[in-house]
Order: structure tokens, then sequence, then C-alpha cells
């Protein structure tokens, strides 16, 4: 492909990347949050192909958005969420917040303008499988750790919430 065509794959992928983001996080139901975010990972994994990383593009469609959603959604059955307990909308103080923030984000970004940003030569190897286990098994091999614990962690703590909530059925 052409410069001028992955330039605007880029781009259009860009978009449907922050516009399924920005559906992940408005939807009410947990479940339709999760189907985004699949959305999301496949998109993420095409950005990897434009950067001919394929591992990573290959490891971000398995472990993300199969293993890692199956958790999710896995998780979010159990709860077994009714549409009812839900709630309705309300305006918080974190939203208002979080309005202003992306609003000043996307404010200073266009200020500081698109000639700031200078295109980076990507290193050789880049997504490989060499490139790629030697930083996370090296730099990064904590950080790898920590988040296999939170996830074990997270779901421990879903199974806890609905064993109490069967157990107020019962009583």
């Amino acid at each position: 492909m052409s410069g001028m065509g992955i330039t605007i794959a880029f781009w259009v992928m860009a978009v449907a990347a922050v516009g399924l983001s920005i559906a992940a996080i408005s939807v009410r139901h947990p479940l339709k949050s999760a189907y985004f975010l699949v959305g999301v990972f496949f998109v993420t994994a095409a950005l990897f192909l434009l950067l001919e990383a394929r591992l990573l593009a290959v490891l971000q469609v398995l472990v993300y958005a199969g293993a890692i959603m199956v958790f999710i959604i896995f998780v979010i059955m159990l709860i077994n969420l009714r549409p009812d307990q839900l709630g309705g909308r309300r305006m918080t103080l974190g939203k208002v917040v979080g309005l202003i923030l992306g609003i000043g984000v996307v404010a200073s970004a266009s200020v500081v303008g698109y000639q700031a940003i200078s295109a980076r030569p990507i290193p050789k190897g880049f997504g490989q499988v060499e490139a790629v286990s030697t930083m996370l098994y090296t730099n990064f091999a904590f950080a790898f750790e920590a988040v296999s614990l939170l996830l074990l962690v997270a779901i421990i703590g879903a199974i806890v919430l609905v064993g109490k909530k069967g157990q107020e059925k019962k009583d």
C-alpha cells in the first residue's frame, strides 16, 4: 500500500477506534459495552497490521478479543444484571469533569497542531517474535505478572459478588 493509502487507512481506523471506545463507555448495558470493546480490539489489531507487526495483530485478536473478552463476558453473564437493576441515566461530577478534560485535550491538541507530531521510523524487528518476547520478559516482566494477578482478583471478586447475591435470594 502506498504512503497515502496507509495514511487514509490509519485515519479511518483511528476514527473507528475512538467511536467504538466512546460507544463502549456510553452504553448502559454491560454486555453491549463488551461487544463495542471487541470492536476496538479488532480495529487495534488492524492498526498493528498497518505497522507490519503481524505477531502483535494476531496476539491482539487471540488474547484480547478472544480470551480476555471471554472472561469479561463470562463475568457479566455470571452477575446477570437485569435492565431494571442498571438504574437510570444520571449526570455526575465525574462525567462533567471527564467531558471538560476531553474538550481540553482536543483543544490543546488542535493548538499544538499536526506539525508538532513527527513520524519516527519503526525499529527493526518491531512486532516480531524475538523483539516482543525480549521486551515482555525483560523490561515488562513485573507488569505482565501484575496484570495476570489483577485479572485473577477481578474474576474472584465477581464470583464473590454473585455468591452474595445468591445468598440474599435464599433468605
